[in-house]
């Protein structure tokens, strides 16, 4: 009994020491086994992680649409402003207040008015090889007309310096004709350029090209001839008749000018014919400008142009009537002197003989229509940035009058207010 009780006591504590766990050093704590509730996974499991993958999948596919759509966004914008960036609009109003002495001492003639002399909105579309001009002009006087519509092809190979326009323009004719009314310094054109080039416009073709750098220029074409608001022929020929009508000009930047050249006929009646009968209408004139800048005060501009030819037009209010085959002739000289940046002063004297040949008389105790008048003009300017201008004119007409007849009180004052953008 006591040998099995020594051999038990031998083998149970090998079998005790198995079942302990290890020992573990000095000093440390030993680990403690995660209970069953607070175990978690050493890895995802597979079916979690798929959805996440379509996510991104799906963000990256959206973003990269949207990217899309901006880039196309971008290229119709870009689009656009190319677009805009061929389109110009402009435009100016001219406001007036006009005062005008009575034509003699019975108090008969003159006026004292508010009126609104040009109201302009003028459309320019370009590309590299066209162009498209629309002027329309809004006044209460005549409402709305259209002054200019014009369609330019530009020559191709001479980088816009030459073109072919077909519509309605402006005769290529002289310096003032073709000046802009909104740069001119004086409110009026001269009495010469109203008679000879009324309204300044007609229908027609033109062909216009610049050579030697700018230095040359040559505009000419062919037009119907009776301009734009010839009583009875408004916007329509009087005959078949064309006229051609070109300028071949220089340009030195501080002197320029150049020669003019009209001709052509009109069938009309005149005041003793019977029936419509073919008369020359011609036109010659020389134009020349001169900028300086010697007085310490400011710039200085001269201009000047005569122009001589037969069949010219006499305006009375807004009515224009041809005087067919008369001949007649007419100058201007103009002196523009700046004060600083910001104000001017300008004097032009113009003259205008209606019949050459015809000596100047008396009818009824007054000056003959047919007289010839010398106009003297002189204007102040003010500038209040680039796009308001103030200008004070007075005008003094002096018709000639051999003899007893005065000359009319038709001294005319303008004030006059222009906005242009």
């Amino acid at each position: 009994m006591r040998l099995a009780t020594l051999l038990t006591l031998c083998v149970a504590p090998g079998q005790v020491l198995a079942q302990e766990p290890p020992s573990t050093p000095a000093g440390e704590a030993a680990p403690q086994a995660p209970s069953a509730d607070t175990q978690t996974p050493s890895e995802p499991p597979p079916a979690d992680s798929a959805p996440a993958d379509a996510d991104l999948d799906e963000r990256m596919t959206n973003a990269e649409g949207k990217v899309a759509a901006l880039e196309e966004q971008n290229a119709e914008t870009k689009v656009d402003l190319s677009a805009l960036k061929k389109l110009k609009i402009s435009g100016y109003v001219q406001a007036r207040y006009q005062y005008q002495q009575s034509l003699d001492d019975s108090g008969t003639g003159g006026f004292s008015r508010f009126t609104v002399r040009r109201g302009r909105i003028k459309t320019t579309y370009t590309t590299d090889w066209s162009q498209l001009m629309l002027q329309i002009d809004a006044v209460p006087t005549t409402g709305v007309t259209v002054r200019d519509a014009e369609a330019t092809l530009y020559i191709p190979g001479t980088h816009q310096q030459m073109g072919l326009t077909l519509g309605q323009m402006k005769w290529p004719f002289g310096y003032e004709a073709v000046q802009s009314s909104a740069d001119r310094e004086i409110p009026e054109r001269t009495r010469v350029v109203r008679a000879f080039l009324p309204d300044e416009r007609d229908r027609g073709v033109k062909f216009a090209g610049n050579f030697l750098g700018g230095k040359l220029n040559f505009s000419g074409g062919v037009f119907d001839g009776d301009g734009i608001f010839n009583q009875g022929y408004v916007g329509s020929d009087n005959d078949k008749e064309k006229d051609a009508i070109g300028r071949a000009g220089f340009d030195l930047g501080w002197v320029s000018g150049g020669v003019s050249g009209w001709y052509g006929h009109t069938i009309t009646k005149g005041p003793t014919d019977t029936y419509r009968k073919a008369y020359t209408r011609d036109r010659l004139a020389l134009d020349a400008q001169l900028y300086l800048d010697v007085l310490p005060i400011g710039a200085t501009a001269i201009k000047g142009e005569f122009i001589t030819g037969k069949s010219y037009w006499k305006s009375s209010g807004d009515v224009k009537i041809e005087q067919p085959g008369v001949p007649a002739s007419g100058w201007y000289g103009l002196i523009v002197q700046n004060v600083g940046l910001t104000d001017a002063v300008a004097v032009r004297y113009d003259f205008f003989d209606p019949e050459n040949g015809r000596k100047n008389s008396t009818s009824e105790g007054r000056p003959a229509s047919t007289n010839s008048v010398g106009t003297l003009a002189v204007a102040v300017l003010h500038y209040f940035g680039e796009h308001f201008k103030v200008t004070a004119a007075y005008e003094m007409p002096v018709t000639a009058a051999p003899g007893a007849p005065k000359d009319p009180h038709d001294n005319l004052f303008t004030l006059q207010m222009q906005a242009r953008y």
